[in-house]
């Protein structure tokens, strides 16, 4: 089954984008948003930023209000940080990478013009002792290998501070393709859902008395958020951040650790590790999701943060909510979500948008 939207998560799935290395994947939104809103620029910091007017009859054109909907465009990834006179990468980890689904994995390593294959590897077990076998090896203690025959070799093709991010395939499997594995996911479907989003207003225009803001921003992962920028420059007063959030739906998991499920629509957070969500807007979204028989549930786990904290405390502070993403195995090569989950987050957020007043 062709789902809408697939090949636009696809394409951004595969796009390279480790924190602090996004353009390729700001150069892929900007080729999607072109000519689908009333303007876009990017700021100082390399987040982008794209407008739609708002209009009717509650619309102040000389004082407009302000809604910014954020996804963030970086993913985990890895910073070279040394070549071995073997010719192999020692590097670091970009964002909370778990190491234990590191080691075998390839990886792409470059930067924004190039990129080259390569391998995360470490001493064969049949090398390691008793004590090494039995724990997971840190990243302290891995390599990538890229093919070099020694130091020289590999610095014609890389260089300290470089990135490297998951070489992983993006696809649809489960009953009727419903479910999609790739790299990324967190946030790439987030920025997919603003585009489509985005799209909807601009081709179906409706009254909205606000003035509509999309932040794609830059290093959420790592904690140096974009969005503080984004925020302090749209000046909204209220904001919906779109988020990949991960779940714990398995075997052996109790609830609430299980966090929430795949097929039950998009999460509405009450609280997580950075942030205490606006009330009125969480039942706002709640309500209308009720109405409108759009699947959704609440998050049952408060763990984690993301660019809400950021933006809620922004000049003046924002009223702020988050939509995310159920997403197994999140930051590793092959995160899984399901496309109806995104289908209801995407749609809850655009018709909390077209009948805001509602």
């Amino acid at each position: 089954m062709k789902y809408q939207g697939l090949e636009l998560i696809k394409q951004l799935s595969l796009a390279f984008g480790p924190s602090g290395c996004e353009d390729a994947v700001k150069a892929l939104i900007i080729e999607q948003i072109e000519g689908q809103c009333d303007g876009y620029c990017e700021d100082r910091v390399g987040n982008l930023i794209a407008k739609i007017a708002g209009r009717g009859m509650d619309y102040n054109p000389q004082a407009p209000d302000r809604v910014m909907l954020c996804a963030h465009m970086d993913e985990v990834g890895m910073m070279v940080s040394q070549i071995t006179p073997e010719g192999y990468l020692k590097f670091g980890t970009i964002g909370g990478i778990d190491p234990a689904v590191m080691c075998g994995r390839p990886v792409w390593v470059g930067n924004e013009s190039h990129q080259m294959m390569g391998v995360i590897a470490s001493k064969a077990i049949h090398l390691q002792s008793a004590e090494e076998r039995a724990q997971v090896t840190p990243a302290s203690k891995l390599y990538i290998d890229i093919g070099a025959k020694d130091a020289e070799d590999a610095a014609k093709y890389v260089s300290i501070g470089d990135f490297a991010t998951f070489a992983s395939d993006f696809e649809v499997f489960g009953e009727l393709g419903c479910q999609m594995k790739g790299k990324a996911l967190d946030d790439r479907c987030g920025c997919a859902a603003l585009i489509e989003i985005m799209r909807s207003l601009f081709e179906h225009p409706c009254d909205l008395p606000f003035d509509v803001y999309f932040a794609f921003t830059r290093c959420e992962e790592v904690g140096i958020s974009g969005a503080t920028v984004a925020a302090n420059t749209i000046a909204p007063s209220h904001a919906i951040i779109l988020e990949a959030t991960a779940v714990n739906d398995l075997p052996g998991v109790s609830f609430p650790k299980r966090v929430s499920e795949l097929g039950k629509g998009g999460i509405v957070t009450l609280v997580d590790g950075g942030t205490i969500y606006d009330s009125a807007l969480v039942q706002k979204a709640l309500r209308m999701a009720e109405d409108k028989a759009i699947p959704c549930q609440i998050k049952q786990y408060a763990s984690g943060a993301n660019d809400a904290r950021a933006v809620q405390q922004s000049r003046d502070g924002v009223k702020v909510m988050a939509l995310s993403l159920p997403t197994r195995y999140i930051h590793s090569a092959s995160c899984v979500a399901m496309f109806s989950d995104y289908e209801s987050y995407r749609d809850l957020v655009l018709t909390l948008l077209r009948e805001w007043n509602a």
